[in-house]
């Protein structure tokens, strides 16, 4: 299926476009059509949120948001949230997280698992990203 078909719904119901209902959202063939990743597509928004599609091929740079939580919902292989205390959450298709505001972490997909992760993330439209670097800051050592 076309990505253009999996956001209306599919071809017979192209029609009801045009009508105030909405049109159902097939993600997992939308998903399907991305040929490779890194991949972040906007697929739904509205009332100051949106849900973000996202597939996940390699490990994403350490980063926050001081103005959101960011909600993954993941559909499709294994996604790994790795956390600057150490931690990391490993979820499969069906699993969600909810990181915090301000709460640093990163995500990558599971290699045994394909390589690949889809997942959608929920997020406010106005989302502040900060990038970080890769290892956290070290003072220098306090002169005697």
């Amino acid at each position: 299926m076309s990505p253009e078909a999996a956001l209306s719904g599919g071809p017979d119901e192209r029609q009801r476009s045009e009508e105030a209902v909405p049109l159902p959202l097939d993600l997992l063939a939308l998903g399907a059509a991305v040929a490779q990743g890194p991949h972040n597509q906007v697929v739904m928004a509205g009332h100051g949120h949106r849900a973000r599609l996202t597939l996940t091929t390699s490990q994403g740079p350490w980063h926050h948001h001081p103005n959101t939580p960011e909600t993954f919902i993941v559909l499709e292989g294994v996604l790994v949230l790795d956390f600057r205390d150490g931690s990391s959450a490993r979820l499969r298709p069906g699993m969600s997280l909810s990181v915090p505001a301000g709460v640093s972490h990163r995500s990558r997909c599971e290699p045994l698992t394909g390589g690949r992760a889809l997942s959608i993330s929920l997020e406010v439209q106005d989302q502040q990203v900060v990038l970080e670097p890769e290892a956290p800051e070290t003072p220098p050592p306090e002169e005697p």
